[in-house]
This record gives structure tokens, sequence and C-alpha cells, in this order.
């Protein structure tokens, strides 16, 4: 199995990591330029790692395991305590692949997301939104921003919004207002195969900012996107004996009683 492993070059883990890789036989590559000729990608970092390696696989990644050695981790969530068995049930078979939506981001900004995008102010004033779904008018939101979110994305930026938490099977998009100022708007949740449409209006022509994942452009007063499901999914290695109500569990301490620790 050839594999290409994701990661920082100077990554202090990274040297057990290789050695876990070498004595399993494993062929890896760090950082090829292409995903082509491999069987599998490695992400090894936080999930701003997983995001990276996703992009540049571009539009055909390959199935992809995260494991994290950053802080959260919802995507990369394999823990470093927990590689020897996760490289072993990857050379047994023993695990799923879960297939998520892509975003495909057309307009003022072009690109695929894994989580989400967005479009905010840039300053203090509020900005305008207008949305439409499959070509009907929808909305328009006046506020600090708004997210559209893939269920991968939905414990990301939109969760921390008030968006809802969607689990990864769920083939669904969240629109989540970032502070509106009409507070009768709530979080949206639509089909995948939905095609969303977004103008947004600035005050005195000045400028907003785009992000598709982790990655920032500034756009003018006018700009319109379109959002559409990719054609190709994300497809997301999940060993056995994860779940990912098992990674909220952990992440997100449910279940947990803080009064113990008044």
């Amino acid at each position: 199995m050839k594999i290409a492993l994701y990661s920082r070059a100077d990554h202090s883990g990274l040297p057990r990591l290789t050695s876990e890789l070498s004595q399993r036989g494993f062929c890896y590559r760090l950082n090829p330029g292409s995903p082509e000729g491999y069987d599998v990608a490695l992400s090894f970092g936080g999930d701003g790692t997983f995001l990276g390696a996703v992009r540049q696989m571009g539009a055909q990644p390959l199935p992809i395991l995260g494991i994290n050695s950053g802080r959260l981790g919802f995507m990369a969530a394999v823990g470093q305590d927990e590689i020897g068995e996760a490289l072993d049930q990857l050379c047994s078979g023993s695990y799923t692949v879960e297939e998520r939506t892509l975003l495909q981001v057309c307009g003022g900004v072009e690109g695929l997301a894994v989580n989400e995008f967005a479009v905010q102010k840039e300053g203090t004033s509020m900005i305008s939104v207008e949305i439409g779904i499959d070509g009907e008018p929808v909305a328009t939101y006046w506020a600090d921003g708004v997210i559209v979110s893939t269920s991968t994305g939905s414990t990301a930026y939109s969760m921390s919004v008030g968006g809802a938490i969607l689990a990864p099977g769920c083939r669904s998009l969240i629109l989540s207002p970032i502070a509106p100022h009409n507070l009768n708007i709530r979080p949206l949740v639509i089909p995948d195969t939905s095609r969303v449409r977004l103008r947004v209006a600035t005050r005195s022509g000045g400028h907003a900012i785009a992000t598709v994942d982790n990655r920032e452009s500034s756009v003018a007063d006018g700009t319109s996107f379109e959002l559409t499901r990719a054609a190709q999914p994300l497809r997301v290695i999940r060993p056995a004996g994860h779940s990912f109500y098992k990674t909220l569990r952990n992440k997100l301490l449910w279940g947990v009683d803080a009064r113990n620790n008044a």
C-alpha cells in the first residue's frame, strides 16, 4: 500500500510515525505534489493539516486518515497514542470509509471546501447577504456574515455561531448567520443537492471577506458566489472502534458532569 503522507516536515512526532509506517512495510512519501499513484492519504497534525491535505489532492482526493497532534481535532480524530493500532487496522482492512460532501465554490472566489464557505464583514460595519436557493430568493441577512457549512463543517465555525451539529452521513448544508441584525433569522438546513447563490452588499462600497475553509480573500461590494456539491465526495477513513458520536463525547465532553468539579 502506497501512502501520501501530509504533515509539516519539521513536526516533532514525524520520526515516530514514519518509523511505524516502515515497520509495517508501508511505502510513503511526504507531501507529494500529486496524489496520483497512491492508495490512501494520511494527515498528521491538526484539522488545518487535514484541510491542507485535501486541498493539495484537488478534485479527486484519496481516502484519508487523520491522526491528530493538534488541539480539538474533529476531522483528525485518531490520537497519537493510537497510531500503531490505526496503522494495523489499515493493513488488515479493519476500517470503514465515509463519503462526505465537498462544496464547490464559484464566483468571487473559487475552490473546494471541506468545512465551509463564509462571507463576513471587513471592519466594524455589518453587511447584507442576499440568499437564493435553486433559483428562488429566500432571504437577505443583515449580519456580520453568513456561513454555508457541510455536515463535516457542522462542528467547526458553524457550531460556534449556533448552527446544528450534523452526523457525517447527513447529505445537507447549513446556512448560519453570524450575529444577525434581524433576529427572526435562524440557521437553515437544506439538501446538499441545492444550488446556493449569495450576493454581498457592503456599506459605502467597501469590501468583505470571503473564506473557503481556512483560505481568505477580500471581495468587492456586489460580489456574487454560487455553491454546489462537488462531483467527487471526500472519503474519510474511520478505523474500527471510532465513531462520530464517540468523537463528540470525547471532544465536547458530553456526559461529563461539571458539577463534580464545582
